[in-house]
């Protein structure tokens, strides 16, 4: 059942965002798809995050070997940058989530996840496995493979230091293991007797010569290593490997991967780890028909109907499909089932030509609410087309209605929404590491969406269809755009700020935005805080609000010198205390629009100093970061900057210049423009550059004023140790004196991108190192330009700022004051 559920989710998420140019598969896809119901095997593709798969070898085993393979990605990738946009962590997983679920809509497979959380880069496969807890991960491994059954698993990468990251290794490791303890009855007994023990054919190694550098010359097809030709032409998709395979890896935009379309025959190459040698075929001595479960007669059965298709009237196979599902479903056993019935009344589905939609009046919703939704169907070539009934929350209608070729059908319905509101079941129990949940969702991808369900007989074959509800858009650039339909709380709330430093003084001011989703008549919001703060009034009524309503709370108070303190949102709903959620809208067009709901808490820390100053600062904005409005609410005069439209000399009036994360890799104008910020700086101005990659995006070679280079140092670890190496630098005295104590537990990283080949014009005051590593000391690089500053670094002030690390927050507002 399981995997049954799993692909419809995967299937109706292809017609969420914009809509689809055509409703339905053309006739090549659809015999394309016939054609792969001749191959039973699986294949299982095992690696750590979002943009790690092997497109290319998940295209040609879909398509070409018409295997059925999932990607298993251990994280969601929330831990990394985003080129697109502000999202980071949770947000960036969402997002992440969903450029896999479009990358495999291209190349044709599946998606899997288990319940491990991206925290970031890893040097090493310890600190991964001890983070996770490689036990609750394992397991999660294991499970995934005895209810897949793959007949193949490969591994992207070694389970080892030359895999680059804590994490990659960490996934090679674990799929080992459990090639293994899949088959072993003794591991999770419970688990075993309830989903079956599994035992793989192979388990394989993906290599290349990134890692074996004679790779080329290595003997070939002698069991233990299989040299794959790839570069196939798909006439049925008008596309070859090469080209699907860029497609596919170019929809993991947030982390920079498009790529270009490759055609040609490309090598890969599969290294036997566990298993049955193969000296020719990945499937060698393998059964990939339906004689594995003694089925015989059903390979000629569905060879038959990809024999006699007919391109003009697709719906002829109707009858044939049928049939096949009635023999399988006598022959094939659990879980292949399941989803070979998945596959086959998709086929029949769409072989019928038939269209279906349960249009919704509006666009959200909240639970109890009625949504009025317009069904409407239409027979556009199939000679039989029955609508039997169709299935609301409240009722069931009855409609026995044949619809005639070029006929068409519409129902005003009614449908209660019975789901609390639209939250990722990942992000419901989320802890540090890992993703507290049920043992059902382990594997899935993402959630259902509201559904309408209806019974139709197309042409004999009786199908049961879940039509996702959807909301209806248009836009005069975009055209027409069909999104989900999202469940929201009652009410929901959202601060100007998340988090606030007090340096002038210790009053705060913050406005809070209350939203009604469901029209309430008499509640009251209460602000929980903690004893360091005084907010008056802490209750505020709420009295006769319309749905869609939206009211703005003025919330004041102020915070004891030298404190931090949080404070959160409830309200009352029938006597209930509900924690008020804010709702994050992620908008994308290669992913659509998304949702997702955080519980609100602003935090706020008195770092007063009568030494800070209120300066003058310029902010180039780059990839996304809350930097600049953080410094904004702190109370300091901030302003962005468009360097095409200035001069040299309107810079002067601003006492530091900021360049944004990877501005350098984003933004041509500073190609252009980046000797007015060279000018400014010699004229006395401060100017600091922030984290950029060292790719082959970097628009400027030499950056600052002397050489230094971008290389790829980092320190990982949240409690990784400092060094002061010139304690006396002003940027540890001036505003404020940093401590040891400001320079550890910083949040997800230090750094990263740390400069080397540092010119001895620059000083290094800092440095850090990861446990058994040499101190780093290229996050932080000052020197002295003429009258002025220049600043490069590394230190991923980006997260400390929005995550309230006091301690980097006082360092980088020491950098500010560099030349004051």
């Amino acid at each position: 059942m399981y995997i049954h559920r799993f692909l419809t989710i995967s299937i109706i998420c292809t017609i969420t965002g914009h809509a689809q140019y055509y409703s339905s598969k053309t006739s090549s896809q659809l015999l394309h798809e016939i054609e792969k119901l001749q191959n039973t095997a699986r294949v299982l593709y095992v690696a750590a995050h979002p943009d790690d798969e092997n497109t290319r070898l998940i295209t040609w085993l879909n398509n070409s070997q018409k295997a059925t393979v999932a990607y298993l990605s251990l994280t969601r990738g929330e831990g990394g940058q985003n080129l697109i946009g502000p999202e980071l962590e949770d947000a960036l997983g969402v997002i992440r989530t969903h450029e896999l679920l479009k990358a495999r809509e291209i190349d044709g497979g599946l998606q899997f996840f288990t319940r491990a959380r991206d925290f970031g880069y890893s040097k090493s496969m310890e600190e991964s496995l001890r983070l996770w807890n490689e036990d609750s991960i394992l397991k999660d491994v294991v499970l995934i493979i005895r209810k897949f059954k793959p007949d193949i698993i490969i591994n992207r990468f070694p389970p080892d230091t030359r895999a680059g990251h804590g994490h990659h290794a960490a996934s090679a490791y674990l799929a080992i293991k459990a090639f293994d303890l899949a088959a072993d009855p003794e591991y999770e007994p419970e688990m075993a007797s309830k989903y079956g023990v599994w035992q793989a054919a192979r388990l394989f190694w993906n290599t290349s010569t990134w890692w074996i550098k004679d790779l080329d010359t290595t003997q070939v097809s002698n069991g233990k290593l299989l040299k794959i030709e790839i570069g196939d032409y798909y006439p049925y998709l008008g596309a070859e490997t090469g080209e699907l395979a860029a497609y596919s890896r170019s929809q993991h935009k947030s982390q920079g991967f498009g790529i270009p379309a490759s055609r040609g025959v490309y090598s890969e190459y599969l290294q036997l780890e566990r298993g049955l040698p193969a000296y020719k075929d990945p499937f060698e001595n393998i059964q990939t028909s339906y004689s594995r479960w003694g089925c015989p007669a059903l390979d000629k059965q569905v060879k038959a109907i990809a024999l006699t298709f007919n391109h003009d009237r697709p719906n002829l196979s109707i009858y044939k499909l049928n049939e096949f599902k009635k023999a399988a479903q006598q022959c094939v056993p659990e879980p292949y089932l399941s989803e070979l019935i998945r596959k086959i009344d998709d086929l029949i589905w769409q072989c019928s030509g038939v269209y279906a939609e349960a249009a919704a009046n509006k666009s959200s919703g909240t639970e109890g609410d009625t949504l009025q939704l317009t069904f409407q169907m239409f027979n556009r070539i199939g000679e039989m087309v029955f609508i039997n009934s169709i299935e609301t929350t409240d009722s069931t209608y009855k409609i026995n209605r044949l619809l005639q070729p070029k006929q068409s059908f519409t129902l005003k319905i009614p449908q209660r929404i019975l789901r609390s509101y639209s939250q990722p079941f990942w992000l419901k129990n989320p802890e540090k590491y890992l993703y507290l949940s049920d043992e059902q969702n382990i594997g899935r991808s993402i959630d259902e969406p509201l559904f309408l369900p209806i019974t139709v007989d197309l042409e004999g074959a009786k199908i049961i269809k879940n039509l996702p509800v959807i909301f209806r858009n248009n836009d005069r650039v975009k055209g027409e755009i069909i999104e989900e339909v999202n469940v929201f709380p009652q009410i929901t709330g959202a601060t100007d700020v998340d988090v606030l430093y007090r340096v002038f003084d210790n009053t705060f001011h913050l406005t809070l935005g209350i939203e009604i989703h469901r029209k309430i008549d008499t509640t009251y919001l209460l602000i929980s805080k903690e004893d360091d703060v005084d907010i008056q009034p802490a209750i505020h009524p709420l009295i006769s609000l319309q749905e869609g309503e939206i009211k703005e709370l003025s919330i004041r108070g102020n915070i004891e010198k030298n404190q931090i303190a949080s404070i959160k949102f409830f309200y009352y709903s029938e006597h209930d205390s509900i924690e008020l959620m804010s709702y994050k809208k992620i908008s994308h067009d290669h992913i659509g629009k998304k949702v997702f709901f955080k519980p609100i808490t602003v935090q706020i820390f008195s770092v007063e100093n009568e030494k800070v100053k209120p300066l003058k600062i310029g902010y180039i904005s780059g990839s996304g970061d809350d930097i600049k409005s953080i410094l904004k609410n702190t109370g300091f005069h901030v302003e962005d900057i468009q360097l095409q439209n200035v001069t040299a000399e309107d810079l002067k009036k601003y006492d530091a210049i900021v360049c944004g994360i990877r501005s350098y890799n984003t933004s041509p104008v500073l190609a252009k423009e980046h000797q007015k910020l060279l000018e400014y700086t010699k004229n006395g101005g401060t100017f600091i550059v922030l984290y950029q990659t060292n790719g082959s995006d970097l628009k400027v070679k030499n950056i600052g004023p002397y050489p230094f280079t971008i290389g790829r140092g980092r320190v990982t670890e949240e409690d990784a140790t400092p060094t002061i190496i010139i304690p006396n630098h002003k940027v540890l005295k001036y505003p404020y004196e940093i401590t040891k104590d400001d320079l550890t537990s910083w949040h997800q990283e230090i750094g990263l991108y740390f400069a080397e080949n540092i010119s001895s014009h620059y000083e290094t005051p800092l440095a850090w190192a990861d446990t058994n590593e040499q101190p780093q000391s290229g996050g932080l690089i000052i020197g002295k330009y003429g009258e002025g500053v220049f600043v490069y670094t590394g230190l991923s002030f980006f997260r400390q700022l929005p995550a309230g690390n006091a301690g980097a927050f006082k360092l980088f507002i020491n950098i500010l004051h560099l030349n004051q």
